[in-house]
């Protein structure tokens, strides 16, 4: 509770210093300060009340934080001048009354509208949208507090965790102690190939120095799994992480590509998806949302009451994180990366296999038992 109360503190103070796009703008610093305070009340309404009426609260308080990200945005991704004033959800769920009277919610499917609020915010984010309808079970998953806490069975691409160290699964390394390696964490137990669950995690698979043989050949370790891959040799300790990751709330996070997307969405985008079907079925299908939080006759109860509170903290915490890149340029932004590259790029360096085999040749070169034009032994 303490974090969360220094977040909104975080974010009060940006309505009297706010961010460049507002300074410069009346309007919007109208705009931006009028939706950060309706923001900050909906979701300390959201933490009174139960969780039959709860997803409402949340969904409205992250729309109006979406409208200040949206007018804190620089003018270089508003193809016109008043484009960052976001206009009606963007986002729908088709069949709603049809599929809650299932009884099954994870097969609600969620798809935008083509334009409006949703679709604005993901141009601004560097996101895709959801173009083509997708189930909530599977945007769910990718909610990196949800790992575990799943709403339908079937295929499960998580959140990942990305983390670097030593393996240290073995205890026979020899003198120079355990590799390095990269550790995805959160991967199910029991997959029919790994090779195909990377694939749907682009922006760390493939990559040019990680190879399919360089997987263990089972997940391992911790409450789901991991994987262990070599690491890419081209960057310092951390870069892989920090360059190939998502930041999200202080963790480098590797994002699956949703159903009708080869990239990640935003998870800002992720949380905006999931809380407007909660609150889509709160508010139209009372009597069906009433039966899937009952925690005595529905199994969904319980993981909906934990999304719903982590809401509270995660949502306000990654809009203060996005405050601070959504007012750059791109021009600033690519600048940003640049720099992000040459800090963590470094020279090829070589195994000390590599190096122990170029001694012995460099060795036997320059020996003196070895006549000019003899043949030398194999290494």
């Amino acid at each position: 509770m303490k974090d969360i109360q220094q977040t909104w503190r975080s974010l009060r103070s940006l309505r009297s210093a706010p961010p460049a796009p507002v300074r410069n703008s009346g309007r919007r610093k109208e705009v931006f300060s009028a939706s950060l305070e309706q923001s900050e009340q909906y979701f300390r309404a959201a933490e009174a009340v139960g969780y039959e009426t709860r997803p409402v609260l949340i969904f409205y308080g992250l729309s109006q934080m979406g409208r200040a990200i949206a007018a804190a945005t620089h003018v270089d991704r508003c193809p016109s001048p008043e484009d960052w004033q976001l206009s009606g959800h963007g986002i729908r769920v088709p069949g709603i009354s049809q599929a809650a009277a299932q009884g099954d919610i994870g097969r609600l499917t969620v798809r935008d509208q083509g334009k409006g609020a949703f679709t604005q915010l993901a141009r601004f984010l560097d996101s895709p949208s959801l173009p083509t309808p997708v189930q909530l079970s599977e945007v769910w998953d990718s909610i990196p507090e949800m790992g575990g806490r799943r709403l339908s069975d079937g295929e499960h691409y998580p959140a990942l965790e990305i983390s670097e160290g030593a393996d240290r699964t073995r205890e026979d390394w020899g003198d120079f102690g355990p590799p390095r390696a990269l550790a995805l964490t959160g991967v199910p137990r029991g997959l029919p190939s790994l090779g195909n669950f990377l694939k749907r995690y682009p922006t760390v698979w493939p990559l040019e120095g990680l190879q399919e043989s360089s997987f263990l050949g089972s997940p391992r370790g911790g409450l789901d799994g991991q994987i262990y891959l070599n690491p890419l040799r081209k960057y310092a300790a951390g870069g892989f992480a920090a360059l190939h990751g998502t930041r999200y709330r202080g963790r480098s996070m590797a994002f699956p590509a949703l159903t009708g997307n080869s990239l990640p969405l935003h998870p800002l985008l992720t949380w905006w998806a999931v809380l407007y079907v909660l609150s889509m079925l709160a508010r139209y299908e009372p009597a069906a949302w009433a039966t899937t939080v009952n925690v005595d006759a529905s199994k969904q109860a319980v993981p909906i009451e934990y999304l719903l509170d982590e809401a509270l903290d995660a949502v306000p915490t990654l809009a203060l994180e996005i405050m601070s890149e959504c007012p750059l340029s791109d021009h600033e932004r690519r600048q940003a990366r640049a720099n992000e590259e040459e800090k963590y790029k470094r020279k090829e360096y070589r195994t000390f296999s590599e190096i122990g085999r170029s001694m012995i040749a460099d060795f036997r070169h320059k020996s003196p038992l070895t006549k000019k034009g003899e043949k030398q032994a194999p290494e």
